[in-house]
């Protein structure tokens, strides 16, 4: 297996807690911490088309094309970061050893609390957070068809157009959301931080486990 280059200067951001996927797969050694800074596509997800951020925030950077289905978990990187969007069956046989995905326990409903560590904050619409519908496939990879159709939070700052308010729209280092009330066991949570001066948003990943 091929060390990943650990020496690359870090840019962007990542959540350093709880642990996500990508914290998982740095702990395993498939990947350094810059690619997981980088997971980095398109910001209409789960639209499939780049394109005008939605009113009232279509000032913002147009976005690119978003994460195709399969890649949702890493930005749409196809490269290494793709075992980010592994199946538990995938990374077994990636590692040659029984893996399954470690996850968080929570209680339905709770206050879920994420810190961010960013090395460029970048000018900031906010943040999305979406969720497995029930009776997902963990079998399958994280697609569209396995999330639920809407967001189950949004945090946005609502100052347009963001060239005259970049000042005020900060990346958060610590936030919060309610998760669910109506979901029990593993389910994935995608959280996207969305920026409003490019048309991109940075994907992270958590596998969670309602008590």
């Amino acid at each position: 297996m091929n060390k990943p280059q650990t020496d690359t200067p870090l840019r962007h951001g990542r959540v350093t807690t709880p642990a996500t996927r990508g914290a998982v797969v740095v702990d395993l050694g498939l990947l350094a911490n810059w690619q997981i800074n980088e997971m980095e596509g398109g910001k209409n997800f789960p639209a499939l088309t780049d394109g005008p951020f939605p009113a009232p925030f279509d000032t913002d950077n147009p976005s690119v094309v978003p994460p195709a289905d399969g890649f949702i978990l890493s930005g749409g990187k196809t490269d290494d970061r793709a075992c980010v969007n592994f199946t538990a069956e995938e990374m077994s046989q990636k590692l040659n050893r029984p893996f399954t995905w470690p996850m968080l326990s929570v209680d339905p409903g709770q206050l879920f609390k994420v810190t961010w560590q960013y090395t460029a904050p970048h000018t900031t619409r906010g943040y999305r957070w979406l969720i497995t519908k029930d009776g997902w496939d963990p079998k399958q990879r994280i697609s569209r068809a396995q999330l639920e159709a809407q967001p189950f939070a949004e945090d946005f700052y609502p100052q347009v157009p963001y060239y005259i308010h970049a000042n005020e729209l900060k990346a958060k280092v610590n936030h919060e959301v309610k998760l669910p009330a109506n979901k029990k066991g593993h389910h994935v949570v995608v959280l996207m931080w969305i920026v409003a001066n490019t048309g991109n948003a940075f994907y992270q990943a958590f596998d969670i486990d309602f008590k």
